[in-house]
């Protein structure tokens, strides 16, 4: 099964735009929506608060469970098929703790997710000198989450471009991860923030000279759009040509793609 890595977080230039905190977490869900009935796993590394992201995906994890005909309870009208929850389990969270350490949140919606959500702990796994190094901890968190992206791609949108913890804006890291393990990369610059930086200048930048199946048209648009449902509409495109056209490769779990 493939698997995407959605990399996503609110941003100022979003928030200018009219997209705040609650509609990217209704975006970020309705990707994952929209991979899983594309018969794909989904990736995230977020973390667990109140508001944020994770909680609206565990909400959403619980409509799929119950097998809910219209999935789109929290996304409003968006049609839904609801077939996605005979296979478990369907999505992924990785955090930087160990087990012992898991958030009440975290547990709970894992509790209540039946096993669709499946929370992932790899605190254990990092090297004990990073202990107390927040930014490497998430620089191993990130390198774990791409390695698991195999087969698979990686999508980001926003992030930001200041305030952030690791050594450069989450969103660049997990990109720049993708290109160095050979996973298609998909930028919706439209959004702005750190994905937006990631891609500019247009068609210069190592994004653009990387394989996604897309030819050079359809990158721009998905660049520049802001309509989620395009822009899903055309990552799928490029999917399915990268899925007939690759080879696995050991070097770092990567792809070796071919045009």
């Amino acid at each position: 099964m493939w698997s995407v890595g959605i990399s996503a977080s609110p941003c100022c230039d979003a928030k200018r735009m009219g997209y705040d905190n609650r509609q990217i977490n209704r975006i970020i869900v309705r990707a994952a929506q929209f991979f899983l009935n594309q018969d794909m796993q989904v990736i995230f590394g977020h973390d667990w608060r109140e508001d944020g992201v994770m909680r609206a995906v565990a909400e959403f994890a619980n409509k799929v469970v119950e097998g809910v005909e219209d999935c789109a309870v929290i996304l409003d009208n968006v049609e839904s098929s609801c077939e996605v929850q005979q296979i478990k389990p369907r999505m992924i969270n990785v955090v930087p703790t160990g087990y012992g350490s898991l958030s009440r949140l975290a547990l709970e919606a894992e509790r209540d997710g039946g096993g669709v959500l499946e929370v992932v702990p790899v605190g254990d796994e990092m090297p004990k000198e990073s202990s107390e190094d927040r930014a490497s901890q998430l620089e191993v968190l990130r390198e774990k989450i791409t390695e698991r992206l195999n087969p698979g791609v990686r999508v980001c949108l926003g992030g930001k471009e200041k305030g952030y913890e690791g050594r450069e804006p989450g969103v660049i890291e997990e990109a720049r991860l993708a290109l160095e393990w050979g996973k298609p990369l998909y930028l919706l610059g439209g959004f702005g923030g750190a994905t937006r930086l990631l891609g500019e200048p247009i068609g210069v930048s190592e994004y653009w000279k990387a394989n996604n199946g897309l030819e050079d048209e359809f990158k721009r648009e998905l660049f520049e759009t802001t309509d989620i449902e395009h822009a899903l509409r055309i990552i799928a495109k490029g999917i399915r040509k990268v899925k007939t056209n690759y080879q696995e490769s050991p070097h770092r779990g990567s792809l070796t793609l071919f045009a």
